[in-house]
């Protein structure tokens, strides 16, 4: 039997199984990938049915270049616009070489069985390229060519994790596929019959090879003329590097699985430009800790106050670090936050009528249940005014607020700013919720204090800007604001922090850190009116870091970013709201200054909370009357006996203590036998190791009196 009887039996013989009643084979819409991009249309990490880094860009066929639909037919179906489904003198012509050679020596295949075979697929035997024949004669049967070309186009791999000519386009080219030139087109058409064999990135010579023979064929078969034939050959198309959408895993994955979106481009908040800083940022100083503090990872966050949006997402320091858990997202991961809760502490006690300038007790307390809370620097400071206890962050002033507030009022403030993962009832938490003993996320933080710099008004934190975002008051404006200015003050938290710490920045930036008691968990949150940063610096696997804090450990990352967004967003002073008043209290009893208080202050209150009362502490001067007792002269801090520590990570030029004496008036300071240059009721000396011994001196009425000499040590 010939091979053109052989040809026309097997035409006959599909023709007659194909006439059979059934179902055409339908061709399902491609999926689109979804892509994730910044604001700016940058992007960040692409995904096809949940898999991250494929690639998929369904097109019409008009949105196809016509050479790559006649480079396709050149390379793999020469009579695809003749026959059914099926090339039978191709079929004739394979089963006749294989017959002779013993083993497959040519293939068949037509374009619509490559798409029937994609659709469903086959065994390869003989019985499965039998039914792959029948699928593509029903194709045939119920679409027209143009439909089965575009279905090809959209469905055929173009490489690894290339699905479709639109993607392949994008992904070796960096453009739409209705621009590819016929070079181009040869090059992308002769990469389906072998995407790992003719992958132009990996074997660009074997691909080169390829598409010059395609080029020929499409000569040969006058679908080139000479002159574009030879201009084609001349042309350089070698595919671009491959670019890589990695710079926000973490983040790309919340918003895969929190938008309502699927398929196409989520164009999110992000900026490119704010993520790379961060990422940055934090992999620096991680490098710098990582030995010295056994720091490993960290996390930040970054939102626009006015909206809410997300516009850094850093989830850790290295994504591809498993030993280290660098695919934890430390942006959403519970952690206890230590202190950085106390100023929605303050707050809600401002709110309850407690002024900035109240006393507030730090000396010796002991909870129920045995606890004594301390200090970080593991000293007390005597009676201290509320801005001063929240600035220097004291533990023991906080747990007396929190007792004083109600653990349950606390809690409840706190969910008002956002805080949904502290669960828990008021009894589980304890007035230890005042020191962050229960666990809070880096994003639920740094909302919160999002919320303080809106003046109260909480909104959640968005990825895109679809919808209105639900807001609600969480506090009201004046609180909010004074609690600002308290984070924001430079001098207030100078005896814990020194002046030059990393929030003494160029602008107005109000900061609070948190670092828990075990060293496990290192927080900074900083703000101004349009931004706000957290960072969290720590371990994955809970392991303890080594005596770092949050001015030290997480503080520089914010500081780095905070520079960042200034040069970005800018950032403007604190605006005061109305109904808060600037009046004038003595700094020691914080109270309306009588005409016997040595100095005075400044400080701001909300209209309905202004300081009443005169100061109690300092009265008119004693009568002359030899019957009246001299004034006792005392040293109020230090004590006598007290033992101070030199932090070994802040720098010594801003570990200070501040001397207080008794009395007003014109004071000297003696420490360890020399005067110091500082006169005054209240100096600072800075921190020296050793046994010291200080007094003062005060002229008064033509005479000079002497304090009570008063011991200290201060160690390494």
């Amino acid at each position: 039997m010939t091979s053109t009887a052989i040809s026309r039996c097997l035409a006959f013989i599909f023709f007659a199984a194909a006439l059979q009643p059934a179902a055409a084979a339908v061709i399902d819409a491609p999926k689109a990938s979804t892509l994730v991009t910044d604001r700016f249309g940058r992007p960040l990490r692409s995904y096809l049915d949940g898999a991250a880094a494929s690639s998929c860009v369904p097109l019409k066929l008009s949105e196809i270049s016509p050479w790559l639909v006649l480079a396709t037919v050149a390379a793999e179906d020469k009579r695809f616009f003749a026959h059914p489904g099926v090339d039978f003198r191709s079929v004739t012509r394979a089963f006749l070489q294989n017959s002779k050679r013993g083993h497959t020596v040519s293939g068949a295949s037509t374009i619509t069985q490559q798409l029937a075979r994609a659709l469903e697929p086959h065994p390869r035997t003989m019985l499965g390229k039998l039914s792959e024949m029948f699928s593509a004669m029903r194709l045939e049967a119920g679409h027209s060519k143009e439909e089965i070309l575009e279905a090809y186009f959209n469905g055929v791999s173009y490489g690894a994790l290339i699905t479709g000519a639109g993607a392949a386009s994008l992904d070796y080219f960096g453009q739409p596929a209705r621009d590819l030139s016929p070079a181009q087109a040869a090059l992308l058409a002769g990469i389906p019959k072998s995407p790992v064999n003719y992958d132009p990135r990996k074997n660009p010579l074997a691909a080169a090879e390829r598409q010059r023979l395609i080029l020929r064929r499409m000569l040969d078969l006058g679908l080139l003329d000479a002159e574009t034939y030879r201009l084609a050959l001349a042309e350089k198309t070698g595919a671009r590097e491959k670019e890589k959408y990695f710079d926000a895993p973490q983040f790309s994955d919340y918003v895969l699985r929190h938008s309502a979106r699927s398929g196409g481009t989520i164009t999110t908040t992000l900026d490119g430009r704010v993520q790379e800083a961060a990422a940055q940022a934090l992999k620096n100083h991680l490098t710098e800790l990582r030995y010295r503090n056994n720091i490993k990872n960290g996390a930040v966050v970054v939102l626009d106050n006015a909206t809410g949006a997300i516009l850094a997402w850093v989830g850790s320091s290295d994504f591809f670090d498993t030993v280290n858990g660098g695919q934890v997202d430390g942006v959403r991961a519970p952690r206890q936050p230590g202190s950085s809760l106390k100023p929605f502490l303050y707050a809600l006690a401002l709110s309850k009528g407690a002024r900035a300038s109240d006393l507030v007790d730090d000396s010796p307390l002991y909870v129920p249940g045995g606890h004594a809370p301390e200090n970080y620097d593991k000293t007390y400071h005597g009676k201290v005014r509320l801005r001063e206890a929240l600035a220097c962050s004291y533990n023991v002033p906080a747990v007396r607020l929190a007792q004083k507030v109600g653990v349950p009022a606390l809690l409840s403030k706190l969910r008002d700013f956002g805080f949904a993962s502290l669960e828990k009832p008021a009894e589980f938490y304890g007035e230890g919720l005042a020191l962050g003993n229960g666990e809070v996320t880096l994003l639920e933080l740094t909302n919160g204090y999002a919320t303080l710099a809106r003046g109260g008004v909480w909104l959640p934190a968005r990825f895109d800007e679809s919808g209105a975002a639900p807001a609600r008051r969480a506090m009201g404006r004046g609180e909010a604001y004074i609690v600002s200015s308290m984070l924001s003050d430079n001098t207030a938290r100078a005896p814990a922090f020194g002046v030059n710490s990393a929030f003494n920045l160029p602008f107005d930036l109000a900061a609070k850190t948190g670092t828990t008691k075990d060293y496990r968990d290192n927080w900074a949150v900083g703000f101004t009116p349009e931004w706000t940063v957290g960072v969290w610096v720590g371990n994955f696997d809970g392991a303890p870091m080594r005596k770092v804090s949050g001015i030290t450990g997480a503080a520089p990352v914010l500081k780095e970013v905070a520079l960042t967004l200034e040069k970005l967003y800018g950032s403007t002073p604190f605006k005061r709201p109305a109904g808060i008043k600037t009046v004038r209290v003595c700094p020691l009893s914080g109270q309306l200054p009588s005409a016997f208080c040595p100095s005075t202050m400044e400080e701001v209150y909300t209209a309905v909370n202004l300081p009443s009362g005169q100061c109690a502490l300092h009265g008119p001067p004693a009568s002359s009357s030899p019957a009246a007792k001299p004034e006792k002269l005392e040293v109020e801090f230090p004590k006598n006996g007290d033992i101070f520590r030199i932090d070994p990570q802040t720098p010594r030029a801003a570990q200070a203590l501040f001397f207080k004496s008794s009395a007003p008036g014109e004071i000297t300071w003696t420490v360890d036998g020399s005067s110091l240059p500082e006169r005054g009721m209240s100096v600072s000396w800075p921190l020296s190791p050793g046994r010291h011994h200080i007094y003062f001196t005060a002229e008064k009425d033509g005479k000079t009196t002497k304090s009570r000499a008063v011991g200290f040590t201060v160690v390494k």
